[in-house]
């Protein structure tokens, strides 16, 4: 059934039953919204796909005949612990159907999703629980450990606490049971069985906390079911919160009503994204970002497509694992793909499924997208690599590849669903610059964040009125459109510094430079600040034929590029934030560089306090 889906039925080509009751209420940036929650949108375009899985956790599958039934559940069971339209809810989970059907529910219900990443709920949970105005907390087994002293101080009332095996058939319970090939700041969480000891001892002593496993919410569902509410609903409220990565300061909350996933769906309807109904969609994305929540959820689930979620992230393991799963859809950082590079070929058939590997929200250099297309290439992908760009908060869904041309494409971040989602490029003073000048990137969607929660100010400077009455975002991008109408989202106008001549010098111009036939897989191009100058340094991550070569590979780099010193790292973080390349560790990075003293000795360096210091002098062949 599955396999003749994909065969005939593309996604621009699908039916869709609407309910009676439904009516397009707003019109917004020339899109249609209908009164619809998410979940109702997305069964309206699934009535003839009832036997295809929505979901597959490793075998367990959940088709869309069922998945009304299994929501209603998770919705009648959170009833009966007490959440209501009035509660918001914190859920801090990995990408899993757990997460993906409390959401569903929780949007049945009406209530607010708190969607929080795992790093920023133990560093403050206070912040992220109660000054949210939330008093239920949905998190994975393997995360509690790291809150439970916290707990009693918080205001919360109960916490559902979920595990990576309670989906998993008998066949597959023993895939989460060796962790041992997971990198260290991985098994540090899902691999402690004597932190989950001293939690369940923690547990036992509180008391004005309830604790309740999913399962438990599911029993509690199942004894007190009652049909699933349908009907009307305010497309105008709030129904998620989510959080910026932090990059740039304080993480700020995003407030996203109904109206804007459903315009994100609704933008899509009937546009030929080269797509077939029953596609299975590598689900690696935390639903905490836009990008996994709606371009990786709720879109692919719309479409009919079967969602594949992978917990655990590892991009050690990312090609054998998409391998694994035979998923055609992927979205994932560039890192990932570079990870794959690295390790080489699978197989010359291993990804023969994947009809279209992208990325999103990351920039990429020419000589990366030629190393992954030619890494996609020999594992037996006929597609070449994609990038999308703008899932943040000023557009939910910006930039897309889907119509650049395969034979053509490099770079390119790509093209605004016109007519719908407008793009623009401003000087500093506001004035449109001309097409090929590179200038800061505003957007406007439909599918846009509403505001920043409690955060006038921040508001208003993320987002204003422009004089064709259409509300845009400043997305705080520098960008180029491209002489086809295509654009290329070439990095942080905060990607920069000042040099001595008053001149503001881009650090993603040197890192975009990077020729395929240097002895670089990756890098990144970071300023330290010194007290009168400053020091540019490139972070690297070698070619394996130039590993026992490094002295060389640095004198190259650094004549080449005019690079102060560079540092050699055997790969580059991941962060648990935001699924990245970790851009604050890179650029928090200040010891271990070398520098060329001159043809047969180099310097390690560091770079601190604003000064440079020579903390040893080597000979070549002994680096």
């Amino acid at each position: 059934m599955q396999k003749e889906n994909i065969q005939q039925i593309k996604t621009c080509d699908m039916k869709r039953y609407l309910p009676s009751w439904a009516k397009v209420v707003k019109i917004k940036n020339g899109v249609p919204i209908y009164n619809l929650n998410i979940f109702e949108n997305i069964m309206s375009w699934n009535q003839e796909n009832l036997d295809i899985a929505a979901l597959d956790y490793y075998g367990y599958r959940i088709t869309y005949g069922e998945l009304p039934d299994k929501v209603n559940e998770y919705v009648c069971g959170f009833k009966s612990v007490g959440i209501s339209s009035s509660s918001v809810v914190t859920l801090c989970l990995p990408v899993s159907i757990e997460n993906m059907l409390s959401l569903l529910a929780l949007c049945c219900i009406g209530a607010i999703s708190n969607n929080v990443n795992f790093l920023f709920l133990k560093s403050n949970l206070d912040l992220y629980t109660h000054q949210k105005g939330s008093d239920t907390l949905i998190i994975l087994d393997a995360y509690l450990p790291f809150v439970i002293d916290d707990i009693e101080k918080s205001h919360i009332k109960n916490i559902i606490v979920t595990s990576l095996n309670d989906y998993l058939p008998e066949w597959n319970k023993q895939i989460f049971q060796d962790m041992s090939k997971l990198p260290q700041r991985l098994r540090d969480v899902f691999d402690d069985s004597q932190k989950q000891t001293v939690c369940k001892e923690k547990i036992a002593k509180v008391r004005s906390v309830q604790f309740i496993s999913m399962q438990q919410i599911i029993r509690l569902g199942k004894e007190n079911l009652s049909p699933l509410e349908r009907g009307p609903v305010d497309i105008e409220r709030d129904i998620s919160y989510s959080y910026t990565s932090g990059t740039t300061g304080l993480p700020k909350c995003i407030v996203y009503k109904e109206e804007s996933a459903n315009a994100f769906i609704e933008m899509h309807n009937g546009l030929d994204t080269k797509d077939f109904v029953g596609e299975r969609v590598f689900q690696i994305i935390p639903l905490t970002h836009a990008t996994g929540e709606r371009v990786s959820g709720y879109l692919q689930m719309a479409k009919g497509k079967t969602l594949v979620p992978q917990p655990i992230y590892n991009k050690d393991t990312f090609g054998e694992d998409v391998a694994r799963s035979r998923c055609n859809w992927i979205v994932a950082a560039p890192s990932f793909y570079l990870a794959g590079v690295a390790k080489g070929v699978i197989a010359p058939d291993a990804l023969r499924h994947v009809t279209r590997p992208s990325s999103g929200g990351e920039p990429v250099t020419k000589s990366n997208v030629e190393m992954i297309d030619k890494w996609l290439a020999e594992n037996g992908c006929k597609t070449r690599f994609a990038i999308g760009g703008g899932a943040a908060e000023d557009g939910s869904g910006t930039i897309f590849t889907y119509f650049m041309d395969e034979k053509t494409k490099t770079n390119e971040t790509g093209y605004p669903l016109a007519p719908y989602i407008k793009a623009k490029i401003v000087d500093e003073s506001g004035y449109e610059v001309k097409r090929g000048e590179r200038g800061i990137l505003h957007i406007s969607s439909p599918a846009a964040a509403d505001r920043y929660l409690n955060d006038t100010d921040a508001t208003a400077a993320r987002w204003y009125i422009g004089e064709d009455g259409f509300r845009w975002g400043v997305t705080g991008d520098i960008a180029i459109q491209n002489p086809d109408g295509s654009y290329n989202i070439l990095g942080r106008a905060s990607d920069s510094y000042i040099d001595r001549d008053g001149n503001r010098v881009y650090l993603f111009d040197i890192e975009y430079s990077l020729d395929i036939n240097d002895p670089v897989i990756e890098w990144e191009i970071t300023a330290h600040k010194l007290s009168n100058d400053t020091a540019v340094v490139a972070q690297v991550v070698l070619k394996k034929e130039y590993l026992h070569h490094k002295a060389h590979a640095i004198r190259y780099l650094c004549n080449k590029y005019s690079l102060d010193a560079v540092k050699i790292y055997d790969n580059f973080e991941i962060s648990d934030v935001t699924g990245k390349r970790d851009f604050q560790r890179l650029k928090g990075d200040k010891e271990g560089y070398y520098t060329p003293m001159d043809d047969m000795q180099l310097a390690r360096v560091s770079y601190l306090d604003g000064n440079r210091i020579i903390e040893e002098i080597i000979t070549d062949c002994n680096l």
